[in-house]
Order: structure tokens, then sequence, then C-alpha cells
């Protein structure tokens, strides 16, 4: 006899395609176009680099509007539309040349992955799981680290092919492919309108009453402050080409770091995930910090070895700002 599964499994399938793109391939991707693009246009690196800056100011932005947004249009309106202006906008990138440009591209990006990204995949998922929450998100934002593992050696080996702007052209489809599912799969934003229950209602734990007003209010101070230094720390892995070759290494080793940070951009989602439904979200947190800063520490090195150990390591700090957001703000 086989066992229904629950619609929630389905529908996290759907998300984890929204993170893949929206994250996996709109941002762990970026870090190998930085060099290339500004030798071959003659801007300073870090000029050409803060495109993701206002592409990540503007994500926070949009995030602010997606609950008043999902409200007053129609869900899979909204998708569409999201889905598109950002798979357009990235390939509009192969087609600049000036910064101004990018940085215009890189608002437009930053506001229209934003829709889809962390903050309606997490919203989502939790009104659709009760129980395994902490695995849910961490499974579906894991999915980003997947695709910046994956497309990032290959839109590298694109741009030594055919030129980056050919790149970019490239990595609009895949965007537009993986959010895909989620528009096309039927579901709503909460099971009760389909007449389901979350996964896991049955064992809901009693919500537990907080009298001190002031307490959550630090708390959401210091997460705040933490989610901001921990997405600071994030965009660094994206820099690893261009700090491989001045230290004097080869820009594919630093293609090859940047993988490695992905790589710990899965595993710490996954662990972070599990841990905390086992031993609690701020201890996951402290084991995840943990792991960062000893990444920091190896990437001193000169040693290839270590160099790829301290870039798994520090790839945690995803893990740290997404995932763990999540569930501690939970």
């Amino acid at each position: 006899m086989m066992i229904k599964q629950h619609k929630a499994w389905k529908v996290l399938a759907v998300l984890c395609g929204l993170a893949a793109a929206a994250i996996g391939i709109s941002i762990n991707t970026s870090g190998v176009f930085y060099t290339v693009v500004s030798a071959d246009l003659s801007i300073l690196r870090g000029a050409f680099a803060f495109h993701m800056t206002i592409f990540s100011l503007v994500t926070a932005i949009s995030a602010l509007l997606i609950p008043y947004l999902i409200n007053r249009f129609d869900f899979k309106s909204y998708l569409l539309f999201s889905i598109i202006a950002a798979s357009v906008s990235t390939a509009l990138m192969g087609m600049s040349s000036q910064l101004w440009q990018f940085y215009l591209l890189g608002a437009v990006r930053g506001l229209t992955t934003g829709l889809f990204s962390i903050v309606l995949i997490t919203l989502i998922i939790n009104k659709w799981f009760l129980e395994k929450n902490g695995l849910a998100i961490s499974i579906a934002l894991a999915f980003s680290g997947v695709m910046g593992a994956i497309f990032s050696p290959i839109f590298s080996e694109i741009i030594k092919m055919i030129g980056w702007r050919y790149a970019y052209f490239g990595e609009g489809l895949p965007i537009l492919v993986l959010c895909l599912p989620a528009y096309l799969y039927r579901f709503n934003l909460v099971p009760q309108d389909e007449g389901l229950q979350p996964y896991g209602h049955q064992t809901q734990v009693n919500n537990k009453k907080v009298s001190n007003k002031l307490v959550p209010t630090i708390s959401l101070v210091l997460l705040i402050a933490f989610a901001v230094i921990v997405s600071f720390a994030s965009s660094m892995t994206q820099h690893f080409p261009g700090y491989a070759q001045n230290i004097g290494l080869t820009a594919t080793l630093g293609a090859s770091m940047l993988s490695m940070g992905m790589f710990g951009n899965i595993a710490s989602k996954l662990v972070l995930g599990i841990l905390s439904d086992m031993i609690g979200p701020l201890k996951a947190t402290i084991i995840l910090v943990t792991c960062a800063v000893t990444g920091a520490g190896l990437l001193f090195s000169k040693t290839i070895i270590v160099l790829m150990l301290g870039a798994f390591l520090w790839g945690a700090c995803y893990g740290l700002g997404s995932v763990s957001i999540a569930v501690l703000t939970n």
C-alpha cells in the first residue's frame, strides 16, 4: 500500500528552483565576471562589483514589499512578471558597456529576483511546514549553493571560449527554466486555501507567550545586526577569483575556490537545518559561526589545500545569512 506524500514536499521542490535562480544563478555566480569584465572595459574591479551591492540593497527594499504585493495581486501573475523581468534584465547585462548601465540593471535584477527570493520562499515554507521547518528551509536554500557550484565553472568556461557578454546572455536562460516549475505547479500560498493542513500540524507544539515586550525588540535589533554582518561576509566569496590572482595564483584556482565556497554553502545550509531541528537554532548558529571564523583564518595561507578548506568553511556564511536568520526569526 502506497503512502500518499504530503503536498508540502512538492511545494518545497518547486521552491528549490526559485532559490536556485534568485540566489544560485543571480548572486552566487557573479564573482566569475568581476575580473574579466572590469579588465575588458578598463574599469576598477570594485567599481564594477558595486552593481551587486546595488543589487543587494534593492533586494532588501523589495523584500519589504512582498507581503503587500502577494495580498494585492494574483500570486501566479506576480511570479510570472518577476521571473520574466529577472531573466531579461540579466541577459541585458551582456549588452552593457558603461557603469551606469550595470548599476541600473543591478537595481532591476535586485528588485525582480528579490520578489521570489528568500523572503517569499521562507514565507511559503512557514505556511506549509510546521514540522521539519528548519530542514525544509535548508533544503530549499541549499539549492542556491548547488547551482552556484555547478554554474560558476560553466560560466567561467563560456567566458574563456566566447566572452563574458555571451555568458550573461546564457545566464538569463537558467533563471527562467529553474523558476518555471513554481509558476506551472498549482499551489496556494496557504495550504488551508486548498482544504489542506500544513505538514506536521498534528504535532504542533504549544505557542510560548512572552510577557516582556522589550525582549523581542532587543532580539530583533541584534538579529538585524547579525544579518547585516553575514550579508557582507558572504559577498566576499564572489571575490575569490580576484583574490587568488592578487596573491600570485591563477584565476582558475580562484574559480575553484569559489566552487568550494558554494559546496560549503550547500553543506552549511543542510547541516544548519538538521542541527536546528535537533539542538535548536541558536546552538546550530554558533557552530556555523565557528566554522566561518576558522575558514577566514585559513584564507591567509597560500597553500592550495588550505585555501580550498578555508573557502569551504567560509561558505558557512551563506547558511548563516539565509537559514540561520529564518530559523532564529521563527
